[in-house]
């Protein structure tokens, strides 16, 4: 039980640390949803998230939220908040790196055939 309680400390620490930021509420309210959601995920997998985040969390996480499709704002919103929660690890000196880079990390959008766009050739607009 002692690690439920260590990641129950983590996500309040976490929390304390977006107040003390000056963020709004709903964004704090969003970012530890996001992480709750994520530790869940891993959970499932079988990994007793300890606070130290690994990039190949990172990427099964994003691959099953597309798999599952969701909307890629929402992929990328829970990408940011694991990406912040990896910057506070770093800040706190629980973790030495960033692992989680938005650039890499953040689903890119992907038009498909789809969502056709009508052309018009000029004739048309006259």
């Amino acid at each position: 039980m002692k690690g439920v309680k260590m990641m129950w400390q983590l996500i309040e620490d976490f929390k304390m640390s977006l107040i003390e930021d000056g963020k709004s509420a709903k964004t704090i309210e969003s970012y530890v949803g996001d992480i709750k959601a994520f530790k869940e995920f891993l959970k499932a997998k079988g990994v007793d998230f300890n606070g130290t985040l690994q990039r190949f969390y990172v990427v099964s996480y994003k691959n099953f939220l597309v798999e599952s499709n969701y909307e890629v704002a929402t992929i990328n919103k829970k990408i940011n908040s694991i990406h912040a929660l990896n910057r506070y690890l770093v800040t706190t000196g629980d973790m030495k790196e960033i692992v989680v880079e938005n650039s890499k990390d953040r689903v890119k959008i992907a038009y498909s055939l789809e969502k056709q766009v009508d052309v018009y050739n000029d004739k048309d607009i006259l």
